[in-house]
Parts: structure tokens; C-alpha cells; sequence
């Protein structure tokens, strides 16, 4: 599947695209990472790969933290981001979803792929009960994790991923034709509600840990990234400059205006109101809380695609020693992996 004609085509399935042949894109870019590196402002490479490399889901805890992509690839990182080093996740498949929570390591990608993690960066294959694409992972402190998917898929596990079971929606409620959506983004907290963004700008919630699923919002576009704060505030992006926002914890949603026709599919927020929204070559970024977005113009930028951002950390040194700082990431393309400048 080429990802220009699918995202161009039937939209509704553009990320499902992108993550099956992004590597399709990177090839018609024509773009180098020494052109970029001279006229980016805004961002700062630390990781670059080979041309078929793609990079789906990151994940930073602290100085720990991975990040996943094409052909079973696992990068690892102990210093919050600045260096990345190969891991081994023992998969020749794509990986597309990564969920940590206390002791609680997953990861999902395709073929209804689930890995468990151990404290020793072992990762050992499980049973997921399901064949299709897992797109996204989440899992809270008690061990509750919520696999999702295409064509509806909802996988659920109360032991931390060892043992999954399918949850059901009738889609009939939400619509009258039935139609299986594919599910992108899933946020488990760890009092059990789940919250879920989904094709036609579906967010499906749960407070009872995924025994019953109610309709919180719908539209036109696609929902492809979800991140949740602990406050309620919340972001969902998506297809064609999409982007909502939540500030009772996914129970309603207003439409923000972002200026962008782009596919995003990735999102990050602070609690003091900074975005920062990734895609297909753009990068918005907001600090009013959505209010007002820029969009960059670097070269790094335009030629190229980032699906996932997170929270970082980088040390800089200075006239008075070093100091660390927290810094966001974003990754993408090429495996680049590179540090959103301030």
C-alpha cells in the first residue's frame, strides 16, 4: 500500500496506510539529513538510520526509554533521549504501540503481535487472541491494558498482558451501517477508565474497565494520537489538520482550529499548555493550550514524516557545570529521532 495514495485516497484509513508503507514516502522526499541539518531552526538530530527504517511509538520514563518501529526494530536510550543504542525485540514484524506502567512492559504491532517486557529488556512473545493489527497499547499501574486495533479491534488483559480477551462493541449503536472503525489511540488511567479515539472521529469511553464502552464524540475525520493529562485535560489529532481537546477527561470535546491540512499522527501536551502535534510534514506546536498554532518551515520538517513524540530529558553544560533539562523528542522517518528545539 502507498502511503501518498492512501492518504490521499479513502482518508479515513490514512494512518492504517502509513504505517504499512511509509517507507514507500521516504524514497520521493528527496531530502538529506546534511540539507536539513543546515536549514532546521528548530530541530536537533541525536538518531538517524538507513532509508527503510521507520519509527512508529516512543516511550520515555525518566532517563529510560525505547522506541519501535519497522521490521521489529527496538531502540533503546538511559540518558532521556539524548543517545539511542539497538535493542532486540525477537520480531521481524512492525511494532507499532508501546506501554509501560510500574512493572508492566508491552508492546503491539502487527498480526496481533503483544511482547512482554522484563526488567532486564527481555522481550518474550504472548498470545493476543487476535490476528489483526494492534495499532496502540496502554496499561495502567494495577496491570489493566487495552490493546487496539484495526476493524474495531479491542483486546483487553487484567494481568499486565499475559492473558488477553476481546471486547466486543456493537457498532450498530454508533452508526447505522455497523462499520468496524479502525481504533488508533487508547488511554488507560489507573482508576480503569478507558478512553479511546478511533475513524470518524470516534472517542469511546469506559469507567468500568472496559466491561461497557459509551460514545463520546464522532465526526468526519480520524483520529490517529491521544494524549491524556492527569488534570482531564486532554488532545486528539488526526486526519487533515484534525485536533480536539477534552478538559472533563474525554466526556466532551471541542474542535480546535490548527490552520493545517496535514495528516498529524502524533501528539504530546503540558500541563502548562504546550502542544507539540507531529505528521506528514508538519509539525504544530501551541502554547496556549491550543488557542493559537505555528507550523515550522524546516526542511527536517516539510520533506519528511514523525509519528511519536514524547517527554525527554537532555544535559547541556554550561560556564557552571552540566544541567539537565526536560526536552521533547519526536520520530519518524529514516529512524530519525530528533530533539524539538525551544
Amino acid at each position: 500500500m502507498n502511503i501518498i495514495n492512501d492518504t490521499f485516497g479513502r482518508g479515513a484509513r490514512a494512518l492504517l496506510g502509513a504505517t504499512l508503507g511509509l517507507g514507500l514516502f521516504i524514497a520521493a522526499t528527496g531530502a538529506t539529513l546534511a540539507e536539513e541539518g543546515a536549514a532546521s531552526s528548530q530541530l536537533a538530530v541525536v538518531r538517524s538510520g538507513i532509508p527503510h527504517d521507520a519509527i512508529y511509538a516512543m516511550n520515555i520514563n525518566g532517563k529510560n526509554g525505547m522506541a519501535v518501529g519497522a521490521a521489529g526494530a527496538l531502540l533503546i536510550t538511559k540518558d532521556g533521549g539524548a543517545t539511542w543504542t539497538e535493542g532486540s525485540s525477537g520480531s521481524d514484524f512492525g511494532l507499532f504501540g508501546i506501554a509501560v506502567a510500574g512493572d508492566h512492559r508491552l508492546i503491539v504491532g502487527q498480526r496481533g503481535t503483544v511482547l512482554l517486557g522484563d526488567a532486564e529488556g527481555k522481550w518474550t512473545p504472548t498470545t493476543s487472541g487476535t490476528e489483526n493489527r494492534l495499532l496502540n497499547v496502554d496499561v495502567n499501574s494495577a496491570g489493566l491494558a487495552i490493546a487496539v486495533g484495526e476493524f474495531g479491534t479491542i483486546m483487553r488483559s487484567k494481568d499486565g498482558g499475559k492473558s488477553w480477551e476481546q471486547r466486543t462493541i456493537d457498532w450498530t449503536t454508533f452508526r447505522d451501517d455497523g462499520y468496524e472503525p479502525h481504533i488508533y489511540a487508547v488511554d488507560v488511567q489507573d482508576n480503569g477508565r478507558i478512553v479511546i479515539g478511533a475513524e470518524f472521529a470516534y472517542v469511546i469511553v469506559s469507567d468500568d474497565g472496559g466491561e461497557t464502552f459509551s460514545l463520546a464524540n464522532k465526526g468526519e475525520k480520524s483520529i490517529f494520537a491521544m494524549h491524556m493529562l492527569d488534570d482531564g485535560t486532554g488532545y486528539a489529532v488526526g486526519q487533515e489538520g484534525l485536533a480536539l481537546k477534552t478538559t472533563d477527561n474525554g466526556a466532551t470535546w471541542a474542535e480546535l482550529s490548527t490552520n493545517s491540512n496535514a495528516n498529524l499522527f502524533g501528539v504530546w501536551a503540558s500541563a502548562q499548555g504546550e502542544i507539540v502535534a507531529t505528521g506528514m510534514r508538519a509539525l504544530l506546536r501551541s502554547s496556549d493550550a491550543g488557542g493559537t498554532f505555528t507550523a515550522s518551515e524546516d526542511l527536517a520538517v516539510v520533506r519528511n514524516w514523525y509519528v511519536p513524540v514524547a517527554m525527554g530529558q537532555a544535559e547541556f553544560k554550561g560556564d557552571g557545570g552540566a544541567m539537565v533539562q526536560e526536552v521533547v523528542y519526536i520520530a519518524g522517518y529514516q529512524g530519525t529521532i530528533a530533539r524539538v528545539l525551544r
